[in-house]
């Protein structure tokens, strides 16, 4: 039941509101007017970015710059009641998150580019992850969405979803990947300079491994689905 319940989720039913998974700024719900994009910069030393987001998609690339960029763009229901966004800078550590007054949709997208070896952590209710060229330590979760990387050299990482597909690309060898969800499939793509201790787990699915294993290995790598098949390989 569970897992039929989630692949509902994947597709919009078991009462949740149909997402678009696609687009920079898709909107989290129907019905969704939005204003126009807020953008800032924070300029000062930041190590960590935690994303709190909630219906919306939301992308982080990791630049050469010092400082970090954040495009913020609000859908609603209600024109009286936007969501109201924070950002707080406390010890080297930058949250973006926002709450929402109850309505029928109200969501925030993010764009977000952050020094490329800061840690990076982000979550979400609804909403597509997309992740991009990070080296610092790395957490993504969605409850409905799909999760991506590319260009990924982060020493660990970890990608978690109830409903979604997950699909990470590594140009650097990561000491551990863990990646789970209860329904869709799990893809990762990692170097091939190096051997893997690789552990992966299905019900409903195939595992399909084509990376160079050994039981001595430093790099381990978990993927576990529920419902969908798993492909472990080359870059």
């Amino acid at each position: 039941m569970l897992a039929a319940c989630a692949v509902a989720l994947a597709v919009g039913g078991c009462g949740t509101a149909i997402l678009s998974p696609t687009g920079t700024h898709a909107a989290p719900g129907p019905a969704a007017s939005s204003s126009g994009p807020k953008s800032y910069t924070v300029s000062s030393p930041v190590s960590t970015v935690v994303v709190n987001g909630g219906a919306g998609t939301i992308t982080v690339t990791g630049t050469s710059a010092a400082a970090v960029t954040v495009t913020e763009q609000a859908y609603y229901s209600n024109s009286a009641k936007p969501p109201l966004t924070t950002h707080v800078d406390r010890d080297g550590t930058l949250t973006l998150a926002y709450t929402c007054p109850i309505q029928l949709t109200c969501g925030v997208s993010y764009v977000i580019g952050v020094p490329r070896r800061a840690a990076v952590q982000v979550s979400d209710r609804e909403g597509a992850i997309t992740l991009a060229s990070l080296a610092g330590p790395l957490r993504a979760q969605t409850l409905t969405g799909v999760i991506t990387g590319t260009g990924l050299a982060s020493p660990s990482a970890m990608f978690k979803s109830t409903a979604g597909e997950i699909s990470a690309a590594f140009s650097g060898v990561p000491a551990s990947v863990s990646a789970s969800t209860t329904a869709g499939p799990i893809t990762l793509t990692l170097p091939p300079t190096a051997a893997y201790r690789v552990h992966t787990h299905t019900y409903v699915g195939n595992s399909t491994i084509t990376v160079r294993q050994s039981a001595t290995a430093s790099s381990v790598i978990s993927a576990s689905s529920d419902v969908g098949s798993v492909t472990i390989g080359h870059s």
